[in-house]
C-alpha cells in the first residue's frame, strides 16, 4: 500500500499553503496520506481540524537556535516516515524540501518548486549565495523535482544542473466547481468600479508600486482598490496608502465598510472568490511568481486581469505560447488577460495606469475578457491537474 507524507513548514496565508491543503485532501481520497508542519504559525482553526500533524518546532532565533530545530525537524520527520513506512514524501517550499530530502528513509522524494529561485529578490547576501551555490545544487540533485511552470523547470536545468528527466512540470490547478459555488457567496465591498488584487502583503508582490499605480489611475477616472490579504507589510502599505492622501478602509481598524474609501484593506478571506467575482479588474504586480495560483483563482472568477510579465508564471498563463523577449518593455493585449512590464519604473507605473483606464472605460473588452478568462482555466482545472498528481505514485509510471 502506497503511503504519502506531505510536509510543508506551516500553514499560513499563500499560494504554496493553499496548494499543499489542495493536494492533501486529493491524495488522502487515494492513498493513506500524512500531512506534516513544522509548526502551526499562520494557520487557521479549521486547518487544525484536518489530522495534520505539527512537528511543534519554532523557526527564528540566532544562528544556534536554527541549526539546532533544523535537526530537530529532520530527526522528528525522518521517525514519522520510519513509523508510518512512508514509500513516497511531498515538500512544499524550501525550507520543507530540505528536511524531506535529508529526513528520506528510501522512499520516493519530490520536491514541489512554487517559485522562481534565480530571480527570487528575497534570497540575498551570504546565506542567499551559500542557498544557491551550495545548498540548492547538492541538495535538489538528490530527489525528483516537480516545477509548477516550465520557467521554472528550465531555471531548475540551466541554473542549478539538474538533469531533465529528474523533473517534471505540473501546473498549479483552480478547483472549478468549488469556486463556481463559493463566488456567489455574500461578500461586503464598495460599489464598483474596483480594482482589486488578493495575495500576501510580502515584497514579493510589489504593492507598493500598486498603490502608487492606483493613485494615478484615480487622476484618470473614479475608481476603488480593495486589497484581500496579510502579511509583513500591512502597516507599512496602510501608511503608504494615507501618506498618498487615500482614504484607507482597514479591517483591522474594524472599519464601517462603505463607499467614502479609496483603498480598502480587507484581510485575509476564507473565501476570496466572492469579492473577485463582484469587482471590475484584477491586477497582479508581482515581482517574481512561479506559477501565480491568484491569478488563475482571478480568471475562474471570469474577471479580466492585467498582471506582470515576471520572471516564471504569468505569461505561461496569460500568454502560453508567446515567445518574445522577457521581460516586455510594453502592455502586451492577450487572448485571456494583459501582460503587463515589471512596475519598477515611472514610465512602467504610467503605463499601468493608461492601461488601466482604457480598459475600465472599455466595457466590450472587459467582457470579451470575462469569457475567454474563464475558458483558459478549464485547461488548468483542478480535475485535470490532479490526473498528474496521481501519476507520480501510481505504480505503473515506477
Amino acid at each position: 500500500m502506497k503511503t504519502v507524507l506531505m510536509v510543508i513548514p506551516n500553514l499560513g496565508t499563500g499560494g504554496a499553503q493553499n496548494v499543499f491543503l489542495d493536494q492533501y485532501r486529493f491524495y488522502s481520497k487515494h492513498f493513506k496520506t500524512i500531512g506534516v508542519v513544522f509548526n502551526w504559525d499562520g494557520a487557521l482553526p479549521e486547518d487544525k481540524e484536518l489530522g495534520i500533524i505539527s512537528l511543534d518546532v519554532t523557526g527564528g532565533g540566532n544562528w544556534f537556535t536554527k541549526s539546532n530545530n533544523f535537526v530537530k525537524r529532520i530527526r522528528k520527520l525522518r521517525a514519522i516516515k520510519k513509523a508510518n513506512n512512508v514509500t513516497h514524501s511531498i515538500s512544499h517550499l524550501e525550507g520543507a524540501d530540505y528536511v524531506n530530502i535529508l529526513s528520506g528513509k528510501n522512499e520516493k522524494i519530490f520536491c514541489c518548486i512554487q517559485g522562481t529561485k534565480k530571480f527570487d529578490g528575497e534570497i540575498r547576501g551570504v546565506l542567499g549565495w551559500v542557498r544557491k551555490n551550495l545548498m540548492m545544487p547538492f541538495l535538489y540533485k538528490r530527489c525528483n523535482i516537480v516545477a509548477v511552470s516550465e520557467g521554472i523547470r528550465a531555471e531548475m536545468i540551466n541554473n542549478f544542473g539538474l538533469k531533465p528527466k529528474q523533473i517534471v512540470t505540473i501546473f498549479n490547478g483552480v478547483d472549478l466547481e468549488a469556486i463556481a459555488r463559493k463566488k456567489n457567496e455574500p461578500s461586503q465591498l464598495p460599489s464598483e468600479p474596483i480594482l482589486i488584487t488578493h495575495c500576501r502583503l510580502a515584497p514579493q508582490k510589489n504593492l507598493t508600486q500598486l498603490i502608487r499605480i492606483f493613485a494615478l489611475l484615480k487622476q484618470i477616472r473614479p475608481i476603488r482598490l480593495v486589497i484581500v490579504g496579510d502579511g509583513e507589510l500591512r502597516d507599512e502599505l496602510i501608511s503608504q496608502s494615507a501618506s498618498a492622501n487615500l482614504s484607507v478602509y482597514s479591517t483591522w481598524r474594524n472599519d464601517v465598510m462603505n463607499d467614502s474609501y479609496d483603498i480598502y484593506f480587507v484581510g485575509r478571506q476564507s473565501n476570496p472568490y466572492s469579492m473577485l467575482s463582484r469587482a471590475t479588474v484584477y491586477a497582479m504586480t508581482s515581482a517574481w511568481e512561479g506559477f501565480p495560483l491568484s491569478l488563475g483563482e482571478a480568471l475562474a472568477c471570469a474577471l479580466p486581469s492585467l498582471a506582470t510579465d515576471c520572471f516564471t508564471g504569468p505569461r505561461e498563463i496569460l500568454a502560453p505560447g508567446f515567445a518574445g523577449p522577457q521581460p516586455i518593455e510594453q502592455p502586451l493585449p492577450t487572448d485571456f488577460g494583459i501582460l503587463m512590464p515589471l512596475a519598477d519604473t515611472q514610465q512602467h507605473i504610467e503605463l499601468w495606469a493608461q492601461t488601466l483606464a482604457q480598459l475600465f472605460d472599455d466595457a466590450a473588452a472587459r467582457k470579451q475578457y470575462s469569457t475567454t478568462a474563464l475558458h483558459r482555466m478549464f485547461d488548468l482545472d483542478h480535475k485535470e491537474i490532479s490526473k498528474k498528481w496521481l501519476e507520480l505514485i501510481d505504480d505503473r509510471n515506477e
